[in-house]
Order: structure tokens, then C-alpha cells, then sequence
């Protein structure tokens, strides 16, 4: 007979529960890992494409409103687009800020002497910039664009501004064009003003406009939602 040689390949012997459930909550925290260094990895990545955005958005507003202003004879700043006027004693006036003043409503405004018939420039153009505060508890909103070619060119002492502007800016305050999404007024009231919430313009010297502004971008991608902003300050002369 033969003889009965023993087993030399012996059963392979399984994995325990605790050495699965060890395996598991391995992979687990490695997984863990992975998903908050992604999801670091998109919010940089948003955060870096909000601030081009913002770059990008600034750049065309300085370009626009530079070029708005080089072009234009003179200004006026309101405190913001529904305030054209003030009451004192019972005279109704302009309400536009003087030097060293602040308000959220610029006008530049466009003359041409060839057209005046009386020695006195006529107005032929308006242009406007102004910030709508739809969000009270940050004091920022969208900065809103006009540009009105007056059909008959008027004669910039025959009457007041503000009924210049209420006869030709027929819009309400979400009519114009936005400009800028999001912007937030960073300028100082003087302690003879009272403005509700910081804004954009600033009255100096009756010669030049001064902005200071935060932009910012807001970027909801994937369930992540990224906020970037930056402070911008720059100013703008008309020609006179």
C-alpha cells in the first residue's frame, strides 16, 4: 500500500471580523481625507476664480466711469438715487453734496457750448452711477448704469438739476443696467450728514469724484458657495 503522505497545502484561513471592521474604518478616514482635502482644493480654486472675477469686474468699471468722467463738464453727487431734493423753511432745492461730502448717486453731466444761444452751455447729455442697497445687513447691492441723450439740449441755468434729472431719468431704481453685482460704500459721512449706510462717492473740492468701494463675488458651484471681496479706492476727474 501507499504509504499516506500528510498535507503540505493547508486551508487558507480567512479574515476576522476585527481585522474587516479594522480595514473598514481604514479606508474610511482615508476616504475622510481625501473628500476635505477636495473639497479645500475647490473652495481655493473658487476663491481664485472669484478674485479674477472681481479683477475683471473692477477693471471694466474704472475703464467705464474714466471714461465717462474725462468726457464730461461737471458733476453733482445725491445722497442716493430717490434723494434729489431737500426742504428747508419750506424752499425746495437741490439736495447734491458739496465739498467734502459723500452720497451714492453720481451724475456727470455733458455741455456744448455751440449749441447755447444765450452765452450759457446747453445741457446735451447725462450720465449716471449709482448703488441700489438690496441687502441691508451687509449695506452692499449692485451698481446700476444710465446714459440719457437729451432730445432737445437744455439750458443748464433755466432749471434746477434735480428737475433736469426728474424729467429725463424716467426709470425706478432697478430700471438701468447693472454694472457691478455687488459692491459695498466704504466713504465717511461728515458729522453734518446722516446716511443710512456707507457710500461710494465722494465730493472733492468740487473737482473730483473720489470711489472707495469693496467689490465682491459670490460663486456657488457643486453645493459650495465661496465669498471673495477686495477694497478698490480711485478717483476720476471731468475735463470742466
Amino acid at each position: 500500500m501507499r504509504p499516506i503522505l500528510p498535507n503540505l497545502h493547508p486551508a487558507h484561513r480567512g479574515f476576522t471580523m476585527l481585522e474587516i471592521m479594522l480595514a473598514v474604518t481604514i479606508m474610511g478616514f482615508a476616504t475622510i481625507g481625501i473628500v476635505a482635502f477636495m473639497r479645500q482644493a475647490l473652495m481655493m480654486y473658487y476663491a481664485d476664480r472669484a478674485e479674477q472675477m472681481i479683477n475683471r469686474d473692477i477693471r471694466s468699471f474704472t475703464n467705464k466711469i474714466e471714461v465717462d468722467a474725462v468726457t464730461s463738464n461737471y458733476f453733482c453727487i445725491y445722497p442716493n438715487f430717490s434723494t434729489l431734493t431737500v426742504t428747508v423753511n419750506g424752499v425746495v432745492s437741490d439736495a447734491f453734496v458739496t465739498d467734502g461730502q459723500v452720497g451714492d448717486f453720481l451724475v456727470l453731466v455733458y455741455t456744448d457750448p455751440a449749441q447755447a444761444t444765450t452765452g450759457t452751455s446747453m445741457i446735451t447729455d447725462l450720465v449716471g452711477y449709482y448703488r441700489e442697497v438690496t441687502n441691508t445687513t451687509l449695506n452692499n447691492g449692485p451698481v446700476h448704469r444710465f446714459a440719457i441723450h437729451l432730445p432737445t439740449p437744455v439750458d443748464a441755468k433755466s432749471a434746477p438739476m434735480y428737475s433736469i434729472l426728474g424729467t429725463y431719468v424716467t426709470g425706478s431704481i432697478s430700471s438701468y443696467p447693472i454694472i457691478e453685482q455687488l459692491a459695498q460704500g466704504l466713504e465717511s459721512a461728515t458729522v453734518t450728514q446722516t446716511v443710512p449706510t456707507p457710500p461710494l462717492f465722494y465730493n472733492r473740492l468740487n473737482r473730483c469724484v473720489m470711489i472707495s468701494a469693496q467689490i465682491s463675488e459670490s460663486l456657488t458651484e457643486k453645493g459650495i458657495t465661496t465669498q471673495t471681496g477686495n477694497t478698490y479706492n480711485f478717483t476720476v476727474s471731468p475735463r470742466g
